[in-house]
């Protein structure tokens, strides 16, 4: 259980007679809160919410809404927009976060769409804040769109998706290593973002199927190719939970991040199930930073790695299944 659960865990008693929703939830535990009712709603596919969404709906009969506060800022802009744009008159909103993970900068932001703004508890290193959120105007994930040319391609980004608005430096090389031979046949796209990997496979007559833990990235990557006129299928799961064919190829910029904790555990699982989701001489193409100790696990699950290409940062692997 996070920090920033056990805290509001100790609201029981104000919570026993609320109809609350949780938004954007990041833990599992938040589904056990001892609230009236209670609904769930989070972007991550591994929190098993009652709403798996880029963003929530307001059910008619809440009164309280719990907010752990977002990694991202304008993710936390995003979410009180789209709340405020769902209510007629002003509604009690709780801000959770850890102390030192940015709450002051969340509180901040909250203020810009709330009154009565207060500190209602605090313990385990983290604070909660409680407000009145404002009406606001109604909100498409649309209006808050980014546009990120690629050649003759735009990939569509929306706040919270992994390098929002701009094409990261390690898809970039990734991308260009790629255009070296691009794959043919089916390819896997994991952890495939606002689908920049996946619209370039795509234009390049590759029959890709992409997929992402949140559901945002998955909204995005599925406009991406649309906008692009491009076919694909874009699914939303944990790595290869919702992917049962083989590929010839499997491309990757995988996340070493799990929330605000940095972790190499969800790149580990991905390098090691690999070669279960790929045919003879199939080939995973992965960029990371060449800080972080990979190669030892794609030497474990491939017969074949190589380093195709590097920069002071990045390092792009061709991992061969024979």
């Amino acid at each position: 259980m996070e920090n920033s659960t056990q805290l509001l865990w100790r609201q029981q008693e104000s919570l026993a007679d609320r109809r609350v929703l949780v938004t954007e939830a990041n833990d599992p535990a938040l589904a056990d809160l001892p609230a009236g009712q209670l609904y769930l709603h989070a972007d991550d596919y591994t929190v098993g919410a009652h709403q798996w969404a880029p963003l929530p709906t307001l059910p008619d009969d809440v009164d309280l809404v719990i907010l752990p506060l977002p990694k991202a800022a304008e993710r936390l802009e995003l979410l009180l927009r789209a709340l405020a744009g769902q209510i007629q008159a002003p509604l009690e909103l709780w801000l959770v976060g850890p102390a030192k993970g940015g709450i002051r900068g969340g509180v901040t932001r909250l203020s810009r769409f709330a009154d009565e703004v207060a500190l209602l508890d605090s313990a385990r290193h983290c604070k909660l804040y409680s407000a009145r959120l404002r009406p606001g105007d109604t909100l498409s994930l649309e209006q808050v769109a980014s546009l990120i040319t690629l050649d003759d391609l735009q990939v569509v980004s929306y706040p919270g998706v992994f390098s929002h608005g701009r094409l990261d430096e390690g898809s970039a090389l990734l991308l260009d290593a790629l255009a070296e031979g691009l794959p043919r046949g089916k390819v896997l796209d994991m952890g495939c973002g606002g689908g920049a990997l996946s619209a370039r496979l795509a234009h390049s007559g590759c029959q890709v199927t992409a997929t992402d833990v949140s559901a945002t990235a998955v909204a995005a990557a599925t406009a991406t190719l649309e906008r692009n006129h491009l076919q694909g299928k874009v699914v939303g799961g944990d790595l290869y939970e919702s992917i049962g064919a083989r590929f010839e190829t499997i491309v990757t910029n995988p996340p070493f991040h799990d929330g605000r904790d940095r972790t190499m555990a969800i790149t580990r699982r991905l390098i090691r199930e690999a070669p279960e989701h790929l045919g003879d001489n199939g080939t995973l193409w992965m960029v990371a930073n060449r800080e972080l100790p990979y190669v030892q696990w794609l030497d474990e699950a491939f017969k074949h790695v190589q380093v195709v290409s590097e920069t002071s940062r990045f390092r792009v692997y061709r991992a061969v299944r024979t």
